[in-house]
């Protein structure tokens, strides 16, 4: 392909060299993982015919090699391998924030799924990405205009920001002492006890259903990372922290 002649992979490219370095070697089974229910698919799916493409435009770049190998009915099958170049590209690639707002939503949530899985660490990386969009969300959440386009363009930086910001936090090392209610030194002011109800685990993140002492619930998203290192599970006891520039209030009129 002419992006990898210009030095630039496109994303599909990328993550088919990405998990050909974590050890998915043959074509078919690095297909799979972009399918719906594969855990790249989760975030970005791709059909056979363009992972197929793709795996031997890395070839022809020499990112890439096959060698014969017998598969397990005894056919013979090429398995795939990284090139020193090849390995020098994904790590360029795995360390550069996405430049666009858009492309959070899957070169981003990628690139975290990828880096978890090749035991990277994530906190600086966050950092990063806030840095390289801190101007265009600047730019946009200033522009006052009441017109459908800005409206939406500031409603988007919003909760970009708040993404970002909340995994940013939960990046934060654990508070030693927390079975103490005082040793939590937080500016939030909204803070609800709560209790987990349910965790469903997604490919990067989980959703985590909350029963507050009222009786109502309330959901969070946030990374499966972070998920796993407060052990959440069914019965937990938390605080749920809520950033009250996000709070709406609302009553009724009758």
């Amino acid at each position: 392909m002419e992006s990898i002649k210009n030095n630039q992979l496109s994303l599909v490219e990328a993550t088919c060299l990405a998990l050909i370095s974590q050890g998915s070697t043959h074509g078919y089974d690095i297909a799979k993982r972009f399918h719906p229910n594969g855990d790249i698919g989760e975030v970005f799916t791709q059909t056979n015919p363009v992972v197929y493409r793709a795996l031997k435009s890395l070839e022809a770049a020499q990112l890439v090699k096959s060698t014969d190998a017998l598969g397990v009915r005894k056919q013979l099958k090429f398995a795939l391998s990284m090139t020193g170049e090849g390995d020098r590209m994904l790590k360029s690639w795995l360390n550069a924030p996405a430049t666009h707002i858009r492309d959070l939503r899957t070169e981003f949530l990628v690139k975290l799924h990828l880096r978890e899985l090749a035991g990277m660490k994530q906190q600086k990386f966050i950092a990063m990405q806030r840095d390289a969009l801190d101007t265009v969300l600047a730019r946009l959440l200033a522009n006052s205009s009441r017109s459908a386009v800005a409206i939406w363009r500031r409603e988007q930086a919003r909760a970009v920001s708040r993404f970002l910001d909340e995994l940013a936090g939960e990046e934060s090392p654990p508070v030693n002492n927390t079975d103490r209610e005082d040793s939590l030194q937080l500016s939030a002011r909204n803070q609800l006890h709560a209790k987990v109800i349910s965790v469903k685990h997604g490919g990067v993140l989980s959703t985590v259903k909350l029963a507050l002492d009222p009786g109502q619930t309330m959901t969070a998203t946030i990374t499966r990372e972070a998920t796993d290192a407060l052990a959440l599970a069914p019965g937990t006891e938390v605080l749920g922290l809520c950033k009250a520039t996000d709070v709406l209030v609302a009553r009724s009129l009758t």
